[in-house]
């Protein structure tokens, strides 16, 4: 069964995730394959999931100053009401599930320290089924989540093949382009440069 992801596709994705502004035609000449081909392989990517596009905005630079992690114990059989709870949250950048100290665990952008605790007390605390909760302030992001990049190679993977393989680069563009050159492909000729008999003739010999 042939990778969802070929070689190709793991750099177009790389290049995106260092420019995500980068062209068709930037990405054909850095990969090598058609334009035509890029765009195939980008709009395959989307399609299964592999990729998308968002817009990311800086909070410190927009007066959000403060980062704080909170660690949530709640009532596990309210889990998904709480989940549903926290993704209706706009300061809520982050929040998982997570074995350990905490069931949960948030990571929330607020303006400031006032803000913060008003945050705690006006719209975390009413939730049913949160026990207790424990605030982590960030003062300095060493790495954001968003930084992460596909890793050039991966230790044991096998190599692509199929039709998701490298080979996809020199694909026709369309199967109209496909059919016309097998139908345009030359005659097979045999010894001495005879063209072959059809098979038909040669049994009724």
């Amino acid at each position: 069964m042939a990778r969802p992801v070929s070689q190709t596709d793991r750099r177009i994705i790389r290049l995106l995730q260092r420019n995500a502004r980068a062209s068709y035609a930037v990405l054909s000449r850095e990969t090598g394959i058609p334009e035509s081909t890029v765009r195939r392989r980008m709009d395959r990517l989307i399609r299964l999931g592999v990729i998308e596009f968002a817009m990311l905005a800086e909070p410190s630079k927009l007066g959000y100053e403060l980062r704080a992690m909170i660690g949530l114990n709640v009532e596990l059989r309210r889990l998904e009401e709480i989940a549903e709870t926290l993704r209706g949250m706009n300061e809520v950048t982050f929040a998982a599930f997570l074995t350990g100290n905490f069931d949960v665990m948030v990571q929330v952008v607020v303006r400031s320290q006032e803000a913060l605790v008003e945050f705690l007390t006006q719209r975390i605390a009413p939730i049913e089924g949160i026990r207790s909760t424990e605030t982590f302030v960030m003062p300095y992001i060493i790495k954001p989540t968003t930084s992460w990049v596909l890793p050039d190679v991966e230790t044991g993977e096998p190599a692509s093949n199929g039709i998701d393989g490298d080979d996809l680069a020199n694909e026709p563009d369309d199967l109209a382009t496909s059919v016309e050159a097998i139908s345009a492909a030359p005659v097979g000729r045999g010894r001495r440069g005879r063209p072959r008999r059809a098979e038909s003739e040669t049994a009724a010999r």
